[in-house]
């Protein structure tokens, strides 16, 4: 005789069923719990690496310009010894931190430069533009045209601009906070007071908007490529057509060029 005290084989059939759904919802519940609590921890992960880069990439000193600064956004190379001829020519040096060429030029050339400058034959000034941090993948440029900025502000720009393309890092690798910061500056004469005003004005990015007027003023003047050295409307040119040089890295052959480029 058949025992009828228990659930059919139906009913179990659905009993079962029913608790393998309700399984099934709670365990879903769990993994979205749990998917959340891992996409929370990703969230507070991110926020823990970007907001301080973004932090650091905001200036936190007031925006100011440095002393030498000129009508162009650029930077005036001074004269340590006398003052310019009235009709000394002028040259407009337009540089990127990070571009090979220019370091190139500026260690061949930038002797010659900067004597003609203390001899009162030429007037000269940096406009730095900062492209390559683009093309790179970095902010390097950028961040060296506000430390050459804020050495200005010490009286250092001249001695910052050769020592830093003299050790500019191959290409890519970018300056480090180091170098701009400590190395250059101590290599450049930027000590005590000075040194900790430099630092401050590099930390807060006290040059930002300076820089980035530089690299506009760049862009507006049509300059498509650097090194470019501009006397009026006419482009010096190093090498000539067969890749020789034009002008030889001496201050007189410098200064016949640029004469000739004056008188064009």
């Amino acid at each position: 005789m058949a025992n009828n005290s228990g659930p059919s084989r139906r009913e179990a059939m659905r009993l079962k069923a029913e608790a393998e759904e309700a399984r099934g919802r709670r365990n879903a519940r769990i993994l979205w719990v749990s998917l959340g609590a891992v996409a929370l921890v990703v969230i507070v992960v991110l926020a823990m690496v970007i907001v301080p880069t973004l932090s650091s990439q905001t200036p936190t000193a007031a925006q100011i310009q440095p002393p030498n600064a000129t009508e162009n956004s650029g930077i005036e190379i001074v004269s340590r010894d006398v003052e310019p001829a009235a009709d000394a020519p002028h040259v407009k040096l337009y540089e990127d931190p990070q571009c090979p060429g220019c370091a190139a030029t500026e260690n061949t050339y930038g002797d010659s430069v900067l004597q003609l400058i203390d001899q009162g034959e030429i007037t000269a000034e940096v406009i730095t533009a900062h492209f390559l941090d683009g093309n790179l993948g970095n902010d390097a440029s950028e961040r060296a045209a506000m430390a050459m900025a804020a050495a200005d502000e010490v009286g250092r720009f001249r001695e910052y601009h050769s020592i830093m393309f003299a050790n500019q890092p191959t290409e890519g690798s970018g300056y480090t906070e180091q170098q701009l910061r400590v190395d250059i500056p101590t290599e450049a004469g930027i000590e005590g007071a000075d040194l900790e005003r430099f630092q401050e004005l590099y930390d807060g990015q006290a040059f930002a908007d300076f820089a980035e007027a530089s690299d506009e003023q760049f862009v507006d003047d049509g300059i498509t490529s650097t090194p470019t050295y501009m006397v009026g409307d006419t482009r010096l040119q190093f090498t000539d057509a067969a890749g020789q040089p034009a002008i030889q890295p001496t201050p007189d052959d410098l200064l016949r060029a640029i004469t000739e480029a004056n008188a064009s």
